[in-house]
């Protein structure tokens, strides 16, 4: 029953810049929530911000379940484009909840790094498809999307149309959460928070 407990202290908690969420919980909220709870993750301080506004929170969850389970392109690619884009924003949050995803994906401790970091100086730690696919995701983030021609016909070369989409999508989404993050304040989620992990 302490678990209990815990979740309702929590989602009654202040976690960012916000007053703390509605409370009794919206009929939209509380099935997110419960969904989330299933599937083996936590009320995260993201959800507690997002439920000031349940039918759009709805709607993101969809594309952050689709993004996660649904995709043609590999979990490990995806977790790369994740964890660069959240570097390339300054994003501790995201990082905080994808570092370890990543891990699991089968990079090294030390590729991860690179990534949160300068990647070029550890190229050849990479295959040709996830420098490729880093290198592109620089360009979506710091050049605004404008990608010369020579960067998109290398990662042609590595992915199919399908999985362009989805990982720019990836990219994209994640660039906006971060966004976000920043303009909410929202605070990292203790250690024995976690997210849902998804399909792998």
């Amino acid at each position: 029953m302490s678990g209990d407990t815990d979740y309702e202290n929590h989602i009654k908690s202040k976690v960012s810049r916000l007053p703390p969420m509605p409370s009794p919980p919206d009929p939209v909220t509380q099935k997110m929530f419960d969904e989330q709870r299933a599937r083996g993750g936590h009320i995260l301080n993201m959800h507690l911000v997002n439920a000031h506004a349940p039918d759009l929170a709805d709607a993101k969850r969809k594309m952050t379940f689709a993004l996660r389970n649904q995709c043609q392109a590999s979990r490990r690619m995806r977790e790369l484009v994740i964890v660069r884009t959240a570097a390339l924003c300054e994003q501790p949050y995201e990082l905080k909840h994808h570092y370890p995803m990543a891990l699991q994906c089968g990079f090294s401790e030390a590729q991860v790094k690179s990534v949160m970091g300068d990647w070029r100086a550890a190229a050849d730690s990479f295959e040709p498809a996830e420098r490729a696919l880093l290198a592109y995701v620089d360009r979506l983030c710091l050049n605004r999307g404008d990608t010369p021609d020579d960067v998109f016909a290398e990662l042609s070369r590595h992915f199919q149309p399908r999985e362009i989409v989805e990982l720019t999508h990836t990219s994209t989404t994640y660039w906006a959460t971060g966004v976000f993050i920043r303009a909410m304040q929202i605070q990292i989620d203790p250690e024995d928070r976690t997210t849902a992990m998804g399909k792998f």
